[in-house]
């Protein structure tokens, strides 16, 4: 019985004399990589023993003193109990692989989710190697699972390899073997495979680090494991894609490596190079959510049923999906529009008094009687200090400030320098707010854009002789299916789209932008594939006969879709996030959308008062000025004239 042996652990565990080497080592791996929750793994054939009952007693305790420690008896019988444990939160597995199977094997270990490290001693038996292929078969090889598997003398590393070949042990394992190379030195070695049935020949293996006595533990390994593991050995991936361009497109022979051309074809293809893998490439849906709540079509579906190990396509990241598979990083963030047959263009009162606002509207006429005013009230001021004898009247200094404003020419002219310095900052006041006005007129005239009958769902649901089509088996379609009850995305769902299903959920983008064409019919779409069509692919009278309606519903991410805990996941992060950090996934975008705003805003911001102070500052300093030089020539009038009396009354010498 497996049970006595845990008995014996618990009451051997005493301190013992001077360490082995063997467990000095596996305490220093402890320590440096930081091992929480260590599960010893024991195999009842004693013959086999690599560790004794009273050295695992003492790991165990000095385990337990600082972490959590558990020891699992290896039974023949294929039950695996376990004996002592202490770990807070436990899960229990059930291994249903084996339909052969004389009993139930169960294990109660920490669910896959939190860290657990193993320590497993190999025996010929092969109760640890079938530990190790149920645990495989459980999820038990991610980067929260770190196994060390202590090899005896006598076992070579070809018989080890041979054995873990149909283990599930891929590229995000944490395993290591440690030979005892010559007395008391030991060679840690990582090994993992490139993917399942690979066989033995692909199992790689690289030298994490040594042990000796005199150095203790020392890691020769270098970089990120990933860089170090990115060699796929050509391992042939079974890929799920849909062709819907500018992402991806298929070449008319469906064999091997059988991608096109695309933005996610690119980035695919960038993976291959880095990677070294092959892939065949099987065109099927999207995938939605089917009537039963968990089981999905298209390649969502593929994956969920090991169809495929990759769904390559323009995948949108969303939580429901989430729930049956898993994705890589985005690639792409993309965001979602309303698209729209351009409305016709109606003229407006208001046209021509849009590139100012009101406000300046009001000051502009208050600154023109301002002025002529001040002209006035100059040109008055000379003709009776007699230094003038032209009279201006009122309406005349009005007339000659307006037409210099508006840059027209006048009949009568000032006389005076405090006038005509007037005139110069009317003339002046009315270049700089003519020259204003022109410009945004034209860009107004030139960019105008008309009226849309609505923004939002909301508004499209005040218009119930509209259609709304949404391409089937899409993400999108499942936005609008599943929002929430009494939402304007879910009433416009079961309004718009509910009430001609074939013509509202086509199966392509081309269907619905033709429908787009015909009008009263808005199509929900990505922004990015439809700006690829209008600037690409359609003439460009019906390029620019569809707008959007400048609203942005939902931007999320898209990225490549993978099985659930699939091996791959951190491998592709990985090179992904090597891509975005050198800009390498930005030209890419650029390559397939050079100029993704298409369109040019429509409004443009009219300038009011505080735009054009400056002119105001001007008009101002003009009348202080001109002020300034009626003082002078009042002055030098009265000098003048006072000479001129001194001249007349001096006596005459003749």
């Amino acid at each position: 019985m497996a049970w006595w042996r845990a008995v014996i652990v618990l009451a051997v565990a005493v301190a013992v004399s001077t360490d082995r080497p063997l467990v000095q080592m596996i305490r220093d791996v402890i320590q440096q990589r930081q091992w929480n929750h260590v599960v010893l793994l024991d195999p009842e054939d004693s013959a086999a023993e690599i560790l004794s009952p009273q050295e695992m007693a003492q790991l165990l305790r000095d385990v337990v003193n600082s972490a959590a420690g558990s020891i699992i008896p290896l039974a023949s019988n294929n039950t695996v109990v376990l004996g002592l444990h202490r770990s807070i939160q436990t899960s229990t597995f059930q291994d249903e692989a084996d339909s052969d199977a004389d009993i139930e094997r169960v294990m109660y270990l920490r669910n896959p989710r939190y860290r657990l490290q193993f320590i497993a001693q190999w025996d010929e038996a092969g109760q640890t190697s079938n530990f190790m292929r149920m645990a495989g078969k459980l999820g038990f090889y991610t980067e929260q699972q770190e196994w060390l598997v202590l090899l005896s003398r006598n076992v070579s590393f070809q018989q080890v390899k041979d054995v873990l070949a149909d283990v599930n042990l891929y590229v995000d394992s944490e395993v290591m073997l440690c030979l005892e190379t010559v007395e008391s030195r030991f060679e840690i070695i990582e090994v993992w495979n490139v993917g399942r049935e690979a066989g033995s020949h692909t199992l790689q293996q690289e030298t994490w680090g040594f042990w000796s006595p005199a150095t203790g533990l020392r890691q020769v390994t270098r970089g990120h494991k990933y860089d170090r593991r990115k060699d796929l050995q050509g391992f042939h991936l079974r890929v799920a894609t849909i062709e819907t361009m500018p992402y991806e497109s298929l070449v008319e022979d469906k064999t091997l490596q059988n991608f096109h051309e695309g933005y996610v074809v690119d980035v695919w293809h960038t993976l291959q190079e880095q990677l070294n893998f092959t892939y065949t490439a099987t065109n099927t849906l999207f995938g939605s959510l089917q009537k039963d709540g968990h089981t999905w079509n298209g390649m969502v579906g593929m994956l969920q049923t090991d169809d495929a190990d990759v769904a390559v396509a323009p995948l949108s990241i969303t939580q429901i999906r989430s729930l049956s598979i898993d994705f890589t990083i985005p690639i792409q963030i993309v965001s979602t529009r309303l698209y729209i047959r351009r409305p016709v263009l109606e003229g407006t009162w208001t046209l021509y008094g849009q590139p100012f606002d009101v406000y300046l509207w009001v000051t502009i006429p208050v600154s023109i009687l301002t002025c002529a005013a001040a002209l006035w009230l100059f040109n008055s001021v000379t003709v009776y200090l007699g230094v003038n004898q032209h009279f201006i009247s009122a309406s005349q200094a009005f007339w000659i400030i307006f037409s210099g404003i508006i840059q027209q020419s006048t009949t009568v002219e000032p006389r005076p320098v405090s006038g005509k310095i007037v005139f110069f900052s009317g003339l002046w006041m009315g270049l700089v707010l003519l020259t204003c006005y022109s410009a945004i007129l034209v860009s107004i005239l030139t960019t105008r854009q008309p009226q849309l009958p609505f923004k939002d769902f909301e508004g499209l649901l005040k218009n119930p002789n509209w259609n709304l089509g949404v391409r089937t088996n899409t993400a999108l379609a499942d936005s609008l299916a599943l929002a929430p009850v009494g939402s304007p995305m879910r009433m416009s769902w079961e309004k718009m789209v509910g009430k001609d299903p074939i013509k509202n959920l086509p199966d392509n983008n081309d269907d619905a932008l033709a429908s787009v064409l015909q009008g009263k019919y808005a199509f929900f779409a990505n922004k990015e594939y439809i700006i690829y069509r209008l600037q690409r692919q359609l003439p460009v009278q019906q390029a620019m006969d569809i707008v959007d309606t400048k609203t942005d519903f939902l931007r999320r991410g898209i990225g490549f879709g993978l099985q659930k805990r699939s091996p791959y996941k951190n491998l592709f992060n990985h090179v992904l996030s090597k891509m975005t950090q050198k800009g390498h996934l930005n030209r890419l975008k650029r390559k397939w959308w050079p100029n993704i705003d298409r369109n040019p805003e429509k409004d443009y911001p009219a300038p009011g008062f505080k735009e054009v102070f400056t002119v105001f500052i001007i008009l101002g300093g003009g009348i202080i000025c001109a002020l300034a030089f009626l003082l002078i020539e009042g002055l030098v009038h009265d000098y003048s004239s006072s000479s001129s009396s001194k001249q007349s009354t001096s006596p005459s010498l003749y």
